[in-house]
């Protein structure tokens, strides 16, 4: 998306640990002096905000992955009033930094967030924040690769049959993405399958999930790589 808009893109990704002080602004150590001096830092937020002050004709993407693993009261503070669309109308000033204040975030900035709706383990998103984005879920779909690699479209489809076939509306969300089928060549490919796939599926249905395709997928992996999901 960010190269079809010809932007200028920066990027975060969220983890248990971030901080305001790391994706907003914050204090570090100058390890260069000779004594204990401290500096501001800016964090990818602020870095974009005043790009995009600063290119004002230019389109500025920032692209925040794994949102959903990070705590969110915690890491925007009182930056999360600025994804509020209504706030300029406020008349308002939140103070992001100690000399960067701001009514509402540039118009020439997009602040793109992902997340993985296969990992049940973790928190869902504050709705709060929620209310203040736009969300898309993108499905697996077959794709043509570059980079001397291969889709290999008639496992990926088999696949996504049998998750057709028996998953339940939540269970869809865990259907193995696009990515893992992608190879150099059929060996890589079977690697592939024994390694990563069939360890996930397996997974699943010894959590209880997707029960009913047990001997579904036991058929596909015996078919395709000669091994049984339960030996």
């Amino acid at each position: 998306m960010a190269d079809k808009l010809h932007a200028k893109v920066f990027f975060s990704q969220f983890h248990a640990e971030t901080s305001y002080a790391e994706f907003v602004q914050g204090l570090r150590p100058k390890l260069n002096s000779s004594e204990l001096i401290y500096e501001s830092i800016d964090g990818a937020l602020v870095q974009s905000i005043k790009y995009a002050q600063k290119h004002t004709n230019e389109k500025v993407v920032l692209i925040i992955d794994e949102i959903n693993r990070a705590n969110l009261s915690n890491v925007l503070g009182p930056v999360f009033y600025l994804f509020e669309y209504q706030m300029d109308s406020s008349n308002v000033q939140i103070a992001v930094t100690d000399t960067l204040s701001l009514d509402k975030l540039p118009e020439n900035l997009y602040v793109v967030a992902t997340m993985n709706t296969a990992d049940r383990s973790l928190a869902v998103v504050d709705f709060a924040l929620r209310r203040r984005f736009a969300w898309y879920t993108l499905w697996p779909k077959a794709i043509t690769p570059s980079n001397g690699l291969m889709f290999f479209k008639e496992y990926f489809d088999r696949i996504e049959q049998i998750f057709e076939q028996y998953a339940s509306d939540e269970e869809l969300n865990l259907q193995p993405g696009q990515g893992y089928f992608l190879a150099h060549n059929e060996d890589e490919m079977k690697q592939r399958l024994r390694y990563e796939v069939l360890p996930l599926v397996k997974e699943y249905l010894v959590e209880g999930l997707l029960s009913a395709s047990q001997d579904e997928f036991n058929d596909f992996f015996h078919r395709s790589i000669n091994e049984s999901i339960f030996r």
